[in-house]
């Protein structure tokens, strides 16, 4: 859940309810520490509000994937919203755990050619290999209703 609270100098926001999909075929895959966007408190002229997490997308056998997320939208873009009022906000994914390289997720448009780790002989992840960010831009903020915005989102991971 996201808490907007504009004209008091707070802004919580949580992306809740994460969920990883995987269709019937012959291949695992495995995504693990998916957690939470929590972001804070947001005062005027604080900035663009970001976040990023890395998570574990682990396959066997080794492969590429594709990712596609969907969720609240508004406008074509991702969007935190309370009641009839929406911000829009940029969410990110990289097959790497950092930031820089990532690309730009579109609602309900994969992203294919992501390269996948292998799996443990157990079936877990052996590291940390992806990452998922968002930016909320300070613009969107300032244009917005003063309120308690939320946003879920679900991912589904395809391999290719």
């Amino acid at each position: 859940m996201l808490i907007f609270q504009k004209h008091i100098a707070r802004f919580f926001i949580v992306l809740a309810t994460c969920a990883a999909f995987v269709p019937q075929v012959h291949a695992q895959i495995i995504v693990s520490e998916l957690k939470t966007f929590s972001l804070g408190r947001w005062a005027l002229n604080s900035g663009n509000i970001t976040a990023n997490q890395n998570i574990c997308v682990g396959l066997r056998p080794r492969g590429p994937y594709s990712v596609t997320v969907n969720g609240d939208t508004h406008a074509g873009s991702f969007a935190l919203k309370d009641g009839l009022n929406s911000i829009a906000y940029r969410l990110f994914f990289n097959d790497r755990p950092r930031t820089n390289g990532r690309e730009e997720l579109r609602p309900g448009q994969a992203l294919t050619g992501q390269r996948g780790r292998r799996l443990r002989a157990d079936g877990t992840c052996r590291r940390l290999s992806a990452n998922l960010s968002l930016i909320v831009r300070e613009s969107n903020i300032r244009a917005a209703a003063a309120g308690r915005y939320s946003a879920t989102i679900v991912i589904l991971v395809s391999p290719e």
